[in-house]
């Protein structure tokens, strides 16, 4: 296993964290002709907040949906001026429901459904979307046992189901995210009952109809867990963090063939502990963004940029106050826009974005 080292400070051009009077998450953050919308969750009262900003990434307007109030909402994408937005609810105690809604941007409800499925519980962690429908990604449990299954989902646009499928054993697994390779479907996760250890990477590709093309895992004798993946120079990249091969959380990196091969693993060792939370093709380098402990109080976000042979090109880690939690990156004009969480001693969480040029970062 290849080890890579790493060191710089970038410059952030604009930066805002939005105090909120209770705790709150980062869904996603969108670029409109509005202006940048940043869309969150209020966690005790699961309220949905549409945060329109200005130039300098401070809130304009922010649109509350009152009357929407799944459990939890994990992801959410953009389309025709309109978002969809999926997570989980309780269709009854004890039992999760997948939850998926669409919304207008001036936060109208214009479709709804609990995905009820009978005896089992669902949720799900991602979503994508194409001219057919909404593929979704989550865990699936029937009630008859205690742990999850992986599920995929697919749905069409009335959100009926097409298809489901599920792949797991006799511990828990379950995909994390879901991303188009070469038209194909990518799930990726953590898998307990294939595992070499406590847990393993999780790698799954199916096509459009359901299904299955390969299945493939990858970890050590400790926590392995992937967490995003994409296609990049003719190969598939996993990104993922692990605890087996260092004493610390490290980030995992694996190239694939497109059939499923894996051809080389990269640890990402930080020296202290490093989540990842994603991987972002720029220009001709990928970008794997993530928090790294500091060694001392906090968790700071980080950056590091790889070049085509898996290499260590630059890292970026971006020192704050407090905790920090990275939900998501947006390539916009020029420039690198991270969003999330960060830490607040009163209201326990509050949302941030930070903006940096995109060359002080490669």
């Amino acid at each position: 296993m290849r080890t890579v080292v790493l060191l710089l400070l970038p410059v952030v051009l604009i930066g805002s964290s939005i105090p909120l009077v209770n705790q709150e998450h980062c869904i996603g953050l969108f670029m409109t002709d509005r202006g940048p919308l940043l869309i969150a969750q209020e966690d005790d009262s699961k309220e949905i907040l549409l945060m329109f900003l200005n130039e300098t990434f401070e809130p304009l307007r922010i649109v509350r949906l009152a009357h929407v109030r799944p459990d939890r909402i994990n992801d959410a994408t953009m389309f025709d001026d309109k978002l969809i937005l999926v997570g989980h609810s309780s269709s009854r105690p004890s039992q999760r429901s997948i939850y998926v809604c669409v919304i207008d941007l001036d936060g109208k409800v214009l479709k709804q459904k609990l995905l009820n499925f009978s005896g089992a519980s669902t949720w799900a962690e991602a979503l994508l979307l194409d001219e057919e429908g909404i593929y979704l990604a989550g865990g699936y449990n029937t009630l008859k046992k205690s742990w999850f299954d992986a599920f995929l989902l697919r749905l069409d646009w009335n959100f009926e189901v097409v298809w489901s499928r599920t792949t797991g054993g006799l511990s828990d697994d379950w995909f994390h995210r879901v991303k188009f390779i070469d038209s194909q479907l990518l799930c990726v996760g953590s898998t307990e009952s294939k595992t070499k250890g406590k847990a393993d990477v999780l790698i799954v590709l199916y096509d459009k109809k359901g299904r299955k093309i390969f299945e493939t895992s990858f970890g050590g004798p400790d926590w392995d867990k992937a967490v995003d993946a994409l296609e990049f120079n003719n190969r598939i990249f996993v990104l993922g963090w692990t605890n087996s091969y260092t004493p610390h959380r490290s980030g995992l990196l694996l190239e694939m063939s497109l059939g499923g091969r894996i051809i080389k693993e990269h640890l990402l060792d930080l020296g202290s502990d490093f989540s990842p939370a994603g991987i972002v093709a720029i220009e001709n380098r990928l970008l794997v963004y993530g928090v790294v402990w500091n060694r001392e109080t906090r968790f700071d976000p980080v950056m590091l940029v790889i070049d085509k042979d898996a290499s260590l090109h630059n890292k970026n880690i971006i020192p704050l106050p407090n905790d920090q939690t990275v939900r998501g990156v947006v390539l916009w004009t020029g420039q690198i826009l991270i969003y999330g969480e960060s830490d607040n001693p009163v209201t326990g969480k509050d949302v941030y974005v930070l903006a940096f040029d995109i060359e002080s970062i490669l």
